[in-house]
Order: C-alpha cells, then structure tokens, then sequence
C-alpha cells in the first residue's frame, strides 16, 4: 500500500498566538519533511485597512519563509471560515491542520460553538491539531509598545485600567497598549503561581474571554 505524501497546514487569525502556532506546525513539517502552508483568513473588507493587524501578517510570512514555507491570505466575501480552510487544504495537498483552541474567541463562527465540529466534517481524512494558545508568545515587541506598570482597579462589577492601586480586589501587572490606537487597547500581564498570563484589554476596561 503506497504511502501518501504528507502535508501539513498552519491556520492564524488576528492576534499574537499565530506565531506560536507557526513555530509547532514548521516543527511538524520538519519532522515528517513535509511542505508548510500558513493560512489567514481575511474578514476585513478590501478598502479597509488596519495597521495592527498588518503588522501580524508581515511577521507571521516572515516566521513562515524562515521555516521554509508558503504563507496565503484568503478574502472571506461572505463565505465560511471553514469552508476556505478546507478549500485550501483540498488545493494544497494537505494532510494535517494545526489551530489554536482559543481562536475560537476571535471568530464569529467559532463561537456559536459549531466550528470545529463542521471542519471535522468537512476535513474527511485530514488531521486535526488543536494547540491551547492561552498563553501570548514574545511578539509583543512588534505588535505593542513597550510594557509599563499598571493596575486593574474593580468598579462594580468590571475591572478598569488604572496608573494606582485602589481597593483591595486590585490587581497588579504590566500593561502592553497596542501600537497604532489612541485609547488604552492592549494587554494586560500579570503572574499568577509563577507563570505569566495575558489578560485582553479593550478601552481601558478588561474584557473576558466568552
């Protein structure tokens, strides 16, 4: 029985943990000497244009071309997500897809709950990798200016980004703004049992995760 050709496809959306997930899937490919394909999926319009997110993408098809792979941004046009990841996968000889578990938090179809059932269905025989991405990786630097010390001081039942401490709920951590915005849009890092997470922060006010 002849071996098929193995393939291996790396999906990212908006965000910092894409280049985690670049790294796992260019380690895949090494291992099993396959080609890599990154694949984006774009949702914003064609004459909109958003600077964070292009920052994103040039690092993202630099980290893909340093490991020796192709990097495709697909236009949504009003299709389904999932529809183009296995499109794309069809086209490219594919045989394992790796995506990130809290992506799911970022796409609108993700969050009905039904994206990873559906690409399951779609996919037929290609291979799953579902990578836990709740950790950022260091692309701070590219993405958001340099970190400052910062608390989350609790307002009835929000917490808001705050230069002082106030109360005793207030948490204390370092704040990453992103570049290329005028209000306090970013990360929040803070320590918790000695390991570093990220909480999302959306004008000044921290917004948890659905």
């Amino acid at each position: 029985m002849e071996t098929r050709a193995e393939g291996i496809m790396v999906c990212v959306h908006y965000g910092p943990h894409g280049q985690r997930l670049i790294h796992r899937g260019g380690e895949l490919a090494r291992r099993l000497q396959a080609p890599l394909i990154v694949l984006t999926v774009d949702a914003i319009g064609d004459n909109e244009y958003n600077m964070q997110k292009q920052h994103y993408l040039s690092a993202w098809e630099n980290q893909t071309k340093e490991a020796g792979g192709q990097f495709l941004i697909r236009k949504c046009n009003g299709r389904k997500t999932v529809d183009i990841i296995v499109e794309a996968a069809k086209e490219n000889g594919v045989t394992q897809i790796v995506l990130g578990q809290s992506i799911r938090t970022l796409w609108q179809e993700i969050t009905k709950g039904n994206f990873i059932n559906d690409l399951m269905e779609q996919a037929g025989t290609i291979d799953l990798h579902i990578v836990a991405v709740q950790r950022y990786p260091e692309m701070l630097e590219q993405t958001h200016e340099q970190g400052s010390t910062a608390y989350l001081v609790k307002e009835g039942g929000r917490y808001i980004l705050a230069e002082e401490a106030a109360g005793s709920e207030t948490i204390k951590g370092v704040f990453y703004r992103e570049l290329d915005t005028d209000f306090n849009t970013g990360l929040f890092k803070l320590v918790k049992n000695g390991e570093a997470q990220y909480l999302r922060i959306v004008q000044n006010e921290w917004v948890k995760p659905v």
